[in-house]
């Protein structure tokens, strides 16, 4: 398939990229930094900031090396998402476990892990690590509480835990719809560059319009003038066509056009152009190509379309193209360069069609 220029624009990549750091390793370490200032004001001890330290840094390595060594895309989710945000979360609760004082930067950290769960992760998926954070959470709360006799200071701690309960779904709430509004909008994206696409394509074809060439020729004029890089110019007719039509039918003649269009499209380079130009005539356009270059593609795609199989369509089995070449002059307007083409097309069909002919370029 040739080159296109909406491909271009989009410049669209298959490989997949997944950073080796996720946003959710960039909130654990924002947590501890966080725990590391309560420290220095003397509200954490030393041994519930080391340890989660510690945590964090040996979790850190290890996803650094799946990922630095691809382990990582054996997994049904590449992305390891749910395994990275169940570290996190449980850094968080160990040190929670380890000192009380945590609690008050634990609730708004939880929830930043879990929202960035919501875009990635699955429904189920969420609920059940929702679930179990919120359970082992209580089980802290419930297992301190036993220990200082159910205080006042247990009341508050299971007061923090029921605005935390009662946050993290709403929160995953506006999580999700935020996840469809994204989705919608890509597939909105997805359907104007359908519609874009179809706009610049020949219907029966599949390939360039007219007025897809008139920009490509516009393109190409204007990179040659820059970079002072040659190009050329094809117009290609079927030979006899309208004698086709007449004798075999219009239907007939429309599957010609689509078995040279595909034809066309497998035998030129990926950085050729070609398109309809009208009825039976396309336009090719060959960048960084002299004329003797573009001379010789048009001959191969000239012996290409002669062994097309059209057996069941025509007599004669096969159909012959005429083609005019001519290439670019430093300044010459649109218009000219396709005169000078048209008058080799015409050289060609006087001189017994079946042919290539040429304009020189000097």
């Amino acid at each position: 398939m040739q080159a296109q220029t909406i491909q271009r624009r989009k410049n669209l990549r298959s490989a997949r990229r997944i950073p080796k750091i996720s946003p959710i390793s960039i909130a654990s370490l924002l947590f501890l930094a966080t725990i590391f200032a309560f420290f220095e004001q003397g509200f954490v001890t030393a041994m519930a900031f080391l340890v989660g330290a510690s945590m964090l840094t040996i979790s850190l390595l290890i996803f650094y090396i799946i990922f630095a060594l691809r382990l990582n895309t054996r997994f049904f989710e590449p992305s390891l998402t749910l395994a990275q945000i169940t570290v996190s979360v449980t850094i968080m609760l160990t040190v929670f476990f380890l000192d009380r004082a945590v609690q008050l930067a634990l609730g708004p950290f939880l929830l930043v892990a879990f929202s960035y769960g919501v875009f990635r992760l699955t429904k189920t998926a969420q609920n059940a690590l929702a679930a179990g954070t919120m359970l082992t959470y209580l089980a802290i709360v419930l297992g301190r509480g036993y220990q200082d006799d159910f205080n006042g200071t247990f009341r508050l701690d299971l007061l923090l835990w029921v605005v935390i309960a009662l946050t993290l779904p709403m929160t995953m709430t506006v999580s999700a719809q935020i996840r469809q509004l994204r989705s919608a909008l890509k597939n909105t994206r997805q359907q104007l560059l359908q519609f874009e696409e179809k706009a610049i394509r020949d219907e029966l074809t599949g390939l360039y319009n007219r007025r897809q060439l008139q920009t490509e020729l516009d393109l190409a004029i204007a990179q040659s003038n820059e970079h002072d890089t040659p190009f050329c110019l094809c117009l290609i007719d079927v030979d006899h066509f309208k004698d086709i039509n007449d004798k075999h039918g219009h239907l007939a003649g429309d599957m010609i056009l689509r078995e040279f269009s595909r034809v066309a499209r497998e035998s030129i380079r990926d950085s050729d152009i070609i398109g309809r130009y009208g009825g039976d005539e396309f336009m090719q356009i060959l960048p960084d190509t002299e004329l003797k270059g573009a001379v010789m593609h048009a001959e191969r795609l000239r012996v290409h379309a002669h062994f097309l199989d059209l057996k069941s369509v025509l007599p004669q089995k096969s159909i012959s193209l005429s083609i005019g070449v001519a290439q670019y002059r430093p300044g010459e307007e649109v218009a000219e360069l396709i005169e000078r083409a048209d008058a080799a097309l015409y050289r060609a069909k006087e001189r017994g069609r079946n042919r290539v002919e040429w304009i020189d370029g000097d």
